[in-house]
């Protein structure tokens, strides 16, 4: 039985950003239509905060304490009877805006709802390895879903039933390949230190490079990665690469030689799914 709602059900979008100004205002526009909108804002030195001002989001600070935490604590600030956490290199189309605002006021026996999501890299889609058909949790009713507390490859836990909406979760990764390459390695250590932590976890050169030989099979020929053509070749090679540098960084951080990675406080660095 569909569920009854009395009232009309509300809607929060939700987002944790740092110096984002290039990107944040289209994300936060294909947003509007949410009841509340808030851009928790993580130590940014450029115009994210004002321009999510200017575009009417509820704009707070608060420091990065990585991924999973920061967009709890951010998750925790909406009042509205659902919530969406959206990125700021993210963009919601027409058909995802109008499934939301369908689903939330009969959503039946759901607390929590997957979108669909599809990678975009170097300014061009991409169809194949891993990247054309994504699906994650983003949306739920408020106080039935959380964030875990990694430091990356942060998700969404429902207390309840998960459906699956129609719709596409526009996802723009950068346009510039060495912007891409520096945010690599940047978030691969913050990887490196998580995987570090779990003494189960076997580390190492050795443990690399049979990862990243997995990795690069696994998006190149078993996900197709290669029918994307230049663009999925370079990509498959820089998961492969990317796993390697988490694993072999995990092994120096473990042997006490983490200090050439990481000599600062952890920053924030923007989420890149597929990646590591």
């Amino acid at each position: 039985m569909a569920e009854r709602n009395d009232r009309t059900q509300t809607l929060s979008i939700v987002m944790i950003a740092r110096n984002e100004a290039e990107r944040i205002r289209e994300s936060l526009r294909s947003a509007l239509f949410a009841d509340e909108l808030i851009v928790v804002d993580t130590g940014s030195t450029d115009e994210t905060a004002s321009i999510a001002r200017e575009e009417g989001a509820h704009v707070t600070t608060i420091p990065f304490a990585g991924f999973g935490r920061t967009k709890q604590k951010a998750i925790e600030l909406a009042t509205r009877d659902w919530v969406l956490s959206l990125d700021a290199d993210e963009h919601i189309t027409k058909g995802l805006r109008k499934q939301i605002q369908k689903v939330i006021q009969s959503p039946g026996a759901y607390s929590g709802f997957r979108v669909h999501r599809r990678g975009w890299f170097l300014g061009q889609p991409m169809k194949h390895g891993g990247w054309g058909h994504d699906e994650v949790i983003r949306l739920f009713k408020r106080g039935r879903g959380r964030f875990t507390p990694d430091n990356v490859h942060e998700r969404i836990t429902v207390d309840g039933m998960v459906g699956t909406l129609e719709g596409v979760l526009e996802h723009h990764t950068d346009i510039s390949f060495p912007h891409f390459l520096a945010k690599l390695d940047k978030y691969t250590t913050l990887a490196a230190e998580e995987l570090a932590s779990r003494p189960h976890r076997v580390v190492g050169l050795l443990p690399a490079m049979i990862h990243s030989f997995g990795t690069l099979v696994k998006q190149l020929i078993l996900q197709r990665g290669f029918l994307d053509g230049s663009r999925g070749i370079l990509l498959a090679f820089s998961a492969a690469y990317s796993t390697l540098l988490r694993y072999s960084k995990a092994g120096m951080i473990r042997r006490g030689e983490g200090s050439v990675f990481v000599d600062r406080e952890l920053e924030e660095v923007e989420r890149q799914d597929g990646v590591a």
